[in-house]
């Protein structure tokens, strides 16, 4: 697998995983506010990251 594949793969999963830690699925515990506005945060860096990878693979 390349390593562009790869790092996209990755950053999918993170999504993925944070998408999940701030559903009604995820009833381990509640995010505080502070939690949820970092993770939104992060998430759309990963997505941000993500769609740069993409680029990078269609290239």
């Amino acid at each position: 697998m390349s390593d562009s594949v790869k790092k996209l793969e990755e950053q999918l999963l993170a999504l993925k995983k944070g998408l999940f830690l701030m559903s009604p699925r995820d009833r381990v515990r509640a995010l505080s506010t502070h939690e949820t506005e970092d993770l939104i945060i992060e998430l759309q860096d990963v997505a941000d990251a993500a769609l740069e990878s993409l680029e990078s693979v269609k290239k």
